[in-house]
């Protein structure tokens, strides 16, 4: 009898140390998958940040009014910063202009004229000077970065955008 005194205690040792053993193996499962998702997330961020410098970028090319649309089909490439409260901020984004309340990401687009494609049969006159009805093709580059977790996201999108063209400036 005396020869079974420390087995009980050598058995309840052993099952101590492989129920530890999954215990830590759960914990850095658990830890894996946390950051596994925070990533996934901040890519989302990230992603959706870029679309919106877009549909912001779109939005201000419908409200345009004819001025500011005839100065922009001629040339000019409009640079946009989506800062929280100014949605519409004019060049690129500059260290304090985040897109959010918590100073995560930044957004910014760029959109310019990228060529224009005839209507067919839509030629205009108006007291001697012919025009002609064109779709502008207009480019717009979403980007935006979240530097804490270096990430960052690019999109271009096209859209056509429809005014007219003297006829002396198509070939």
């Amino acid at each position: 009898m005396n020869k079974q005194r420390g087995a009980a205690l050598l058995v309840a040792l052993l099952i101590l140390v492989a129920i530890s053993l999954l215990g830590i193996s759960a914990m850095k499962t658990s830890m894996f998958s946390s950051k596994v998702s925070t990533g996934v997330q901040a890519d989302a961020m990230v992603f959706e940040a870029a679309e919106s410098a877009i549909v912001e970028a779109y939005t201000e090319l419908e409200e345009m009014d004819s001025v500011n649309l005839s100065s922009f089909l001629g040339g000019d490439v409009m640079s946009r910063c989506l800062a929280a409260g100014n949605p519409r901020k004019e060049g690129g984004c500059a260290g304090v202009d985040f897109m959010g309340s918590r100073g995560m990401i930044k957004a910014s687009s760029t959109s310019q004229v990228n060529g224009f494609q005839l209507i067919s049969g839509a030629q205009i006159s108006s007291s001697g000077n012919a025009g002609t009805f064109v779709d502008y093709q207009v480019q717009i580059a979403g980007n935006s970065e979240m530097a804490a977790f270096n990430i960052g996201d690019s999109h271009v999108q096209e859209l056509l955008k429809r005014g007219i063209r003297p006829s002396a400036e198509i070939e």
